[in-house]
Formats: C-alpha cells, structure tokens, sequence
C-alpha cells in the first residue's frame, strides 16, 4: 500500500501531495494519508469523492486520521 504522512504539515499541502501521488497510482490502488489538522481531515476526502474515488477515514488517535483513497479511473 502507498503511504503519505502528512503528520504536522498544515492545509493546503496535504492535498497538494495528494494529488501529487495519485497520478502515480494504477487503477484499483490504494493511498493511505495519515494527517492531524482538520482541515486535511475535511479537504483531502471532499477533493477524493469529487473525482470519484472512493474514500475511507478513521480516527487512530486523539487528533489523528488515516484517509485511505482507492482510485477508480
């Protein structure tokens, strides 16, 4: 699985990241994001289900998320 931590990095580059490696990625795989502001908490999902991705989220921790991103096209 692919893997960003963006742990401590603020809005916007978590998405700007993001976006980044996702390009890399084959249909059918998946980017797991761990991130601790939400804003990346709100931002990075809504951009990812806006393109049709699937999304999953989970609080880890107090204050930490994982947002697995599955791409589809």
């Amino acid at each position: 699985m692919n893997k960003l931590d963006c742990i401590g990095e603020p809005c916007p580059l978590p998405l700007m990241k993001v976006e980044k490696k996702i390009e890399q990625l084959e249909k059918g795989e998946e980017l797991k994001i761990e991130v601790d502001h939400t804003c990346a908490m709100t931002n990075v999902p809504e951009w990812a289900r806006k393109r049709g991705y699937k999304v999953k989220s989970e609080e880890v921790s107090f204050g930490e998320w994982e947002i697995t991103i599955t791409k589809t096209d």
